[in-house]
């Protein structure tokens, strides 16, 4: 991936996770050249603490396709990019999440298109631990 103007936009968790891979296997690769080029070590602390947040986030099972596809899938609402962003990085579970994500959004939209709107989300960028969720969610309410 090659940054050409790094104010020209704003990134996904996925876009940054996969940037700090990147820039981990070239830093690695630079060490184990011949003129071993040094990278400072909180640099790599912050990298790696930062890549296994990532892992453990929804982007950390998110693949290029997924998010090309629930980007297109979005088109059809009129969102912002920054609530774009949100709702692929947070990957809300229900329609208050949504309503904490998307500004005024009682009034932008009905209650058909969240329904809709969380629908798409849900489909489109489905995770493998989803059962589990569902699992540890339901003895929970059992529980209260």
């Amino acid at each position: 991936m090659i940054i050409e103007n790094p104010r020209a936009a704003m990134l996904s968790n996925f876009e940054v996770l996969q940037l700090l891979e990147e820039q981990q296997a070239k830093q690695k690769k630079a060490q184990d050249s011949t003129n071993g080029i040094s990278v400072p070590e909180n640099l790599r602390t912050v990298q790696f603490e930062l890549t296994e947040y990532l892992k453990e986030t929804s982007c950390g099972t998110q693949d290029q396709k997924q998010v090309k596809e629930f980007m297109e899938a979005m088109k059809s609402y009129e969102l912002t990019m920054a609530e774009k962003l949100q709702l692929l990085n947070l990957r809300p579970r229900s329609a208050v999440e949504i309503y904490l994500l998307i500004e005024e959004c009682e009034e932008r939209f009905s209650e058909d298109q969240l329904e809709e709107m969380l629908e798409t989300v849900l489909s489109a960028l489905a995770r493998d631990d989803d059962e589990l969720m569902e699992e540890e969610y339901d003895e929970e309410q059992q529980q209260n």
